[in-house]
């Protein structure tokens, strides 16, 4: 989609700064417009971030890292116009509420705002939708800390302003991040869902043999981001290695906040298929994320507490962790609606 950049004079700006982010640029995330007062992204469908191999929905991790990046380029944007300065700005916290899954073969597009802007904190509002964005996916709240022009580093500040002579696009090639739209969609839905998925039985075996591989490998978002999880008795810890394509803040650098939002969720998942021995994958109702401070660019641990389960609904709480259990990098809770 060619934009007018008379009416939309931030767009270039806020393509650099997405294109500087080593996961959006492998989720193929493209700005489509950017102004001080709205962002709009498109995030095309892939066999590689599918949720439910039995229906081809995207997982809701990646909802939330769409929802989260154009979050904080809307907040790029405002504090560029309105202070003509550059400031990167992390997620405080975040809260998605899920009204419906996104439907498989289709781009999910995203419209942010930043609605506030405090001499500390900027406030934003966002939703995910498919074919209209009166029939949304999603709605969003959050909460960005701003930080000193001074932290951002020079080679950043020229890449994102269009002073520097390297590309995005040769950034990208340089990274090994860049894909291409056939290789990302070469599997129709109808091959990834061709066979039908026994979700049970796959959990059965994966206590049985206490391997959880297995059932890991069936959903292909948790292969993009290379999470796996190991079982002591009735405690399941989760393990998000240290990825490249996993980075958000190429300053630090630091994953992606959508990327560890994705992992606590899919970890929350996981421990509810296994202690309910599932029929289905439980679906995502809402998710609320803190984050504590920044997730470096290292290996990053889960646990999940199932604080409530009903007949319907289950509340679950993660905590995940890096070099040390007790200092958090984020805490996050979600509600989940349950097979009957």
């Amino acid at each position: 989609m060619k934009i007018n950049s008379e009416f939309f004079p931030l767009t270039e700006v806020a393509t650099r700064f997405v294109g500087q982010l080593a996961h959006c640029r492998r989720l193929q995330i493209s700005v489509l417009e950017a102004s001080e007062h709205h962002v709009l992204l498109e995030l095309p469908y892939s066999q590689d971030i599918i949720g439910d191999p039995d229906t081809g929905v995207i997982h809701g991790g990646v909802v939330t890292t769409l929802i989260d990046t154009a979050s904080g380029t809307a907040v790029v944007s405002a504090i560029l116009e309105k202070y003509q300065s550059l400031e990167i700005s992390p997620t405080l916290d975040l809260r998605v509420d899920y009204m419906k899954p996104a439907e498989p073969d289709k781009p999910i597009f995203a419209f942010a705002e930043c609605y506030r802007l405090s001499s500390n904190v900027a406030f934003t509002r966002a939703i995910a939708y498919q074919d209209s964005i009166d029939d949304p996916i999603a709605h969003a709240v959050g909460s960005f800390m701003r930080i000193s022009p001074e932290m951002v580093g020079e080679e950043f500040r020229q890449a994102l302003m269009g002073e520097s002579d390297i590309t995005v696009n040769e950034l990208a090639t340089e990274n090994g991040t860049t894909l291409t739209k056939e290789a990302t969609t070469q599997a129709s839905l109808t091959d990834i869902v061709a066979a039908e998925i026994n979700v049970h039985d796959i959990v059965k075996r994966a206590i049985d043999l206490n391997d959880y591989s297995y059932l890991l490998a069936k959903v292909p978002y948790t292969q993009f981001i290379g999470m796996s999880v190991n079982r002591f008795g009735d405690e399941m810890v989760f393990k998000l290695p240290a990825k490249d394509d996993n980075i958000g803040n190429p300053i630090l650098p630091a994953i992606h906040g959508g990327v560890i939002a994705g992992f606590m969720e899919m970890s929350a998942i996981v421990q509810l298929m296994v202690f309910m021995q599932a029929k289905k994958v439980p679906k995502i109702i809402d998710f609320s994320i803190d984050y504590l401070r920044a997730g470096l660019h290292q290996d990053t641990f889960a646990e999940c507490k199932i604080t409530r389960q009903g007949r319907r609904v289950a509340n679950v709480s993660i905590n995940c962790w890096q070099t040390n259990r007790k200092q958090l990098i984020a805490t996050a809770r979600a509600h989940f609606l349950l097979d009957q």
